[in-house]
């Protein structure tokens, strides 16, 4: 089998982003594939059933989706736009640089507020180093109004569609943010030119998660049992797809 593409660690293609296949292969006599598949693209189920293709072409499908998932192999980079919002699980922690400049019932304010911002992993699964974002979403006055627009966001990465800024979120030397582990943090600094009283910012954090080996494995075992794939094709696309340290 061969396979190609870009090593792109930080983004995958938007066909292995948007749809998770679920594949249940049984081959057929003339050596074709017939399987049913479902999978997710945004919030649309996509189901197929008694598909037939090739087992040439289907043996391909398997490497490239094994390199892409255990190695980040990619056809272009995921826009951080689309990438999956992983707030539920990798929690931000955000704490004042320095103290609360909010803390007391005077009403004066300040101009300028920083804050040190970090994200955990809670999740079993490892993150993309290179896909951690945190997305600065909106900003809440005292009062309760929506005060985005009013504050300076400085040193933003980049900014989304709709204007929202980001942060790359580093982790040091590490190609993942592994499983129950802290990033490093990074500083917000935010200007206050009308001298407003807010909440800290509400943030999301989106990134990649990495499909585990263990899963690849399983799958190619599961094709070797069915007879799509021989074993040494099924040992060379392991061996392949093994990401490095």
């Amino acid at each position: 089998m061969c396979c190609a593409g870009s090593h792109n660690p930080g983004g995958r293609s938007r066909i292995q982003t948007k749809i998770l296949w679920i594949c249940q292969a049984i081959v057929d006599t003339d050596r074709s594939v017939i399987f049913a598949c479902a999978g997710n693209y945004g919030n649309a189920m996509i189901r197929i059933h008694s598909m037939r293709i090739p087992t040439t072409i289907f043996q391909s499908c398997v490497c490239v989706w094994t390199l892409s998932s255990v190695m980040g192999v990619a056809l272009a980079a995921e826009p951080v736009d689309e990438l999956p919002n992983l707030t539920a699980g990798v929690v931000p922690i955000i704490a004042y640089k320095a103290h609360d400049p909010f803390a007391n019932d005077q009403l004066t304010s300040v101009s300028h507020v920083s804050y040190v911002i970090r994200v955990k992993n809670q999740t079993d699964d490892p993150v993309i180093a290179e896909s951690l974002v945190l997305i600065i979403d909106r900003i809440i006055e005292i009062s309760g109004a929506d005060i985005s627009d009013r504050i300076r966001v400085k040193g933003a990465d980049g900014h989304m569609a709709d204007g929202r800024p980001y942060f790359h979120i580093p982790v040091g030397e590490k190609k993942d943010l592994a499983p129950y582990a802290e990033s490093e943090s990074i500083t917000l600094e935010l200007d206050n030119p009308d001298y407003l009283r807010f909440y800290p910012p509400t943030v999301q954090v989106r990134g990649e998660k990495r499909v585990s080996s263990k899963s690849v494995q399983e799958l190619v075992e599961t094709l070797v049992n069915k007879g799509v794939l021989t074993t040494d094709e099924a040992a060379q696309a392991l061996e392949s797809s093994s990401a490095p340290e």
